[in-house]
């Protein structure tokens, strides 16, 4: 009887060992993303090349352009270095499992783009030096349109979207621009 004893309580603190510290005091870190992830938060080397001064453009001047193939480690491209600043319409957003603010931005002619806000609640994005801006935008949206949720919201917010252009590859997102360009991240809504 005191073998089995001994042998419940080893099997007990085995399985309570592989909690993956997930204990009340001290909460599980929020997975963060992985394609091309210090391009989509600023931290990659050639973030220091942006220019700031954000360029007008619209969905359908970004959809022209043809589809740039990318792998999850290509770096930074030249036109990923300029910041740009767009007339949209937010026709639904919903919160990734990565923590980013996915919105689907449409044009006038129902063209489609993406724009993605990176949460903060992921410490490599918290340490960006641009957290403050994607804080600032992810506000934005919980005043205007809601707290994002696990599924697509349907809102209808005629806005002008500030953020980084972003060359994505085909992984099933829904409101994909025809060439996978983005704007992640989303820096300002206004």
């Amino acid at each position: 009887m005191k073998r089995y004893a001994l042998l419940s309580l080893a099997l007990f603190a085995a399985g309570c060992s592989n909690s993956n510290n997930n204990s009340p005091s001290s909460p599980p870190e929020a997975p963060c993303g992985v394609e091309r992830w210090s391009v989509k938060i600023l931290t990659d080397p050639a973030a220091a090349n942006i220019d700031w001064t954000p360029v007008a453009t619209t969905i359908a001047e970004q959809n022209s352009f043809p589809q740039v193939t990318v792998s999850e480690d290509t770096a930074r491209m030249s036109f990923e270095e300029q910041a740009v600043s767009m007339p949209c319409t937010i026709v639904a957003f919903k919160k990734e499992d990565d923590h980013d603010i996915h919105l689907i931005l449409v044009d006038a002619e129902q063209d489609s783009m993406i724009g993605e806000i990176p949460g903060t609640s992921c410490a490599e994005v918290a340490a960006s030096p641009f957290a403050p801006e994607f804080n600032s935008a992810a506000a934005w949206v919980a005043n205007h349109l809601g707290t994002p949720a696990t599924y697509f919201k349907h809102v209808d917010a005629n806005v002008t979207i500030t953020g980084v252009l972003f060359q994505d590859f085909p992984h099933g997102q829904d409101g994909h621009a025809r060439n996978y360009r983005e704007i992640h991240p989303v820096t300002k809504i206004q």
